[in-house]
Parts: structure tokens; C-alpha cells; sequence
């Protein structure tokens, strides 16, 4: 009987899959983004950011940056913390210090003053960013190949098109990690994600999210 209640209130959705669901199979009729299914897309806009015509290949290409550069921070934030060389916060602090010098595994790093860093880092991104601006293919500029595909994965069009799947699904993994490194930076700072793993798993019961959104005093020790 209750069974029959919950069917009579069920909401029908047009178009769109549940987005409770985990099922590929749910998003088999749903309808892509840009009205061509690509990489990754089973149609799921909860904000309905692809309706605008001009939307969804701007943002398939931001995302896929920001895919990248999440893929390299995640390990680049974890591998110097599990390797006993500090987390990824500490690691910046000589920013903030007058004069200060960047090391990278101990070593001091050439032109390593923050200034000239910054300078360093604006005419590389700046010429990085203007030739992939005058690109006019939308593909290339997404997957240039050549000599940014130096082992040849692009060769074959089957496995390439299954590659370009794997690297959306790890790189928007790699974006929700890093959301979670900035969440726990931010509720336990100056700690790294392993150190704040390792102090969970130590006391699961005490050291979790609850104990951060949770005002002390309500539950007893």
C-alpha cells in the first residue's frame, strides 16, 4: 500500500534524468547539452547553463582546462604531504615573508623571490593563452596533438574517443578533491588532507565534518 502512495506522488520528468540517479541507463533519452551528445555528456543541466547557444562549447573547453589543472594540483598537493615534505598550505608561506624565498624539495628554486615568479608565471600563461586563443577549431583547441600528444594516443579514433571520456570523468573527480582540500583547509587550517585523514580515521566518532558544523556542547564527549 505505501508502495502505491509513493508511485501516485511521483514526480514524471521530461527530458532529464533523476538526479538521484547513478544509473547510466537513466540518461539514455536525456537530452545532450548542445543537442550533440559529446565527452561525458548525458544531458545532465540542472542549471540549464547549455541552453544559451553560445554556452556549451565555451564551457566544454573551460572545463577541460580547469580538468587538467586540477589533476596536476591533487597529486602535486598529496605525493610532498604522504612523502613526509609538508602540506600543500605551509608550502606558500614564504610568500608572505618579505624577500622570501621559494624551495622546491628543499632546494631553493631559481628566481625564486615572489615577484619575479609572478612575472615569470604571467608572460608563459599570457603566451600559452594567446596561442591557444587564435586556434579557430574548437577541437584543436581542446586536443592540440602533435607534440602535446607525444606517446600518439590520438591515432586511434576509437580508443582517443574512449581517452577523451577517462579525462573528463578523472579531471572532474580531480575538481571535486580539490574543492574538498579548500573545504577541510578552511575548517581545520594550517592541516593537510592526509593529516586531517589520519585524524579521522584515528577517532571517526570526534573528528568529523559534525564536529566543525556542530556547536559544542550539544551532544556530550
Amino acid at each position: 500500500m505505501p508502495s502505491k502512495s509513493l508511485v501516485s506522488c511521483a514526480i514524471p520528468t521530461v527530458g532529464r534524468p533523476s538526479v538521484l540517479s547513478s544509473s547510466k541507463s537513466r540518461f539514455a533519452n536525456a537530452v545532450p547539452l548542445s543537442g550533440v551528445a559529446t565527452n561525458a555528456d548525458f544531458g545532465f543541466d540542472p542549471l540549464r547553463l547549455g541552453e544559451v547557444p553560445e554556452n556549451p562549447e565555451r564551457f566544454k573547453e573551460s572545463e577541460l582546462i580547469h580538468c587538467r589543472w586540477a589533476m596536476l594540483a591533487v597529486p602535486g598537493i598529496l605525493l610532498p604531504e604522504a612523502l613526509g615534505l609538508g602540506n600543500w598550505v605551509k608550502a606558500q608561506e614564504w610568500a608572505a615573508v618579505p624577500g622570501g624565498q621559494a624551495t622546491y624539495l628543499g632546494n631553493p628554486v631559481p628566481w625564486g623571490t615572489l615577484p619575479a615568479i609572478l612575472a615569470i608565471e604571467f608572460i608563459y600563461i599570457a603566451f600559452v593563452e594567446h596561442q591557444r586563443s587564435m586556434e579557430k577549431d574548437p577541437e584543436k583547441k581542446k586536443y592540440p596533438g602533435g607534440a602535446f600528444d607525444p606517446l600518439g594516443y590520438s591515432k586511434d579514433p576509437k580508443a582517443f574517443a574512449e581517452y577523451k571520456v577517462k579525462e573528463i570523468k578523472n579531471g572532474r573527480l580531480a575538481l571535486l578533491a580539490f574543492v574538498g582540500f579548500c573545504v577541510q583547509q578552511s575548517a581545520y587550517p594550517g592541516t593537510g588532507p592526509l593529516e586531517n585523514l589520519a585524524t579521522h580515521l584515528a577517532d571517526p566518532w570526534h573528528n568529523n565534518i559534525g564536529d566543525v558544523i556542530i556547536p559544542k556542547g550539544i551532544f556530550p564527549n
